[in-house]
This record gives C-alpha cells, structure tokens and sequence, in this order.
C-alpha cells in the first residue's frame, strides 16, 4: 500500500476515535422528543402591591391570544408558528375571552378607577 492510503485510514479512523471520545465525555447531546416540543420558558411575576415587580421596555417578541378556551403564543415576526402554553407539568394554561376586570384607561399612565370617580363626581 501506498502512503496515501495510509493517510486516507489514519484520517478516518481518527475521526470516528474523536467522535466517539466526544460522545463518552458528553460533548455530543442528543435531543429528546419532549425537548424538542418545548421552544421557550416563561416566568409568572406577582403583581401584589407588596411586590416590587420590573420588567424590561422591549417587547417580547411574542404575543398571546386565546383559542378554544387555552393560551396560545407565537411570534410577532410574521411566521404562522403557534404554540399552547402549558405549565411545567405539561398543562395546558385555560383563558377566557373578555376577561377584563375594569374599564380600560382612555390613556397611557391614567388608571380607569379615577376616570370613573371624576365622571360620577361630575354628575353630582
């Protein structure tokens, strides 16, 4: 044989030495199937008045909307991709349509309980 055989086995056989090195010491990861499902992890913050509760000015990049009775995400970029919302047990998060507790505020910053207390006070 010549020397470039040679070369063509050490090369190979080198390589699947390393690949199989690398898949001993856990260099490799393999994806489960339920890891592949899961695309992101959110976290649940109070907003109890006893709670100093901040949040970043930029927008996710997702938004939510309400399906069959379940929360759905997906991102705001454009792409048709949805996804159910569900909990670490893998449950799904309930919403109900029009679940909104007070009038929402005619403007930014302005709480709807105080627009309503200046309109009742007017008509006194």
């Amino acid at each position: 044989m010549d020397v470039s055989k040679w070369l063509m086995f050490g090369f190979v056989g080198g390589l699947i030495v390393a690949v199989l090195a690398m898949e001993y010491y856990g260099y490799i990861q393999h994806p489960s199937d339920s890891s592949n499902a899961r695309i992101d992890e959110f976290a649940l913050l109070s907003l109890a008045p006893e709670y100093n509760v901040k949040v970043s000015e930029k927008p996710s990049g997702k938004e939510g909307f309400c399906v069959d009775g379940y929360l759905l995400l997906r991102p705001t970029n454009g792409k048709a991709v949805a996804g159910i919302l569900v909990d670490a047990k893998n449950r799904p998060v309930a919403c109900k349509q029009h679940f909104a507790t007070r009038e929402a505020p005619e403007e930014v910053g302005e709480p709807a309980v105080g627009k309503q207390t200046e309109q009742a006070a007017g008509n006194q």
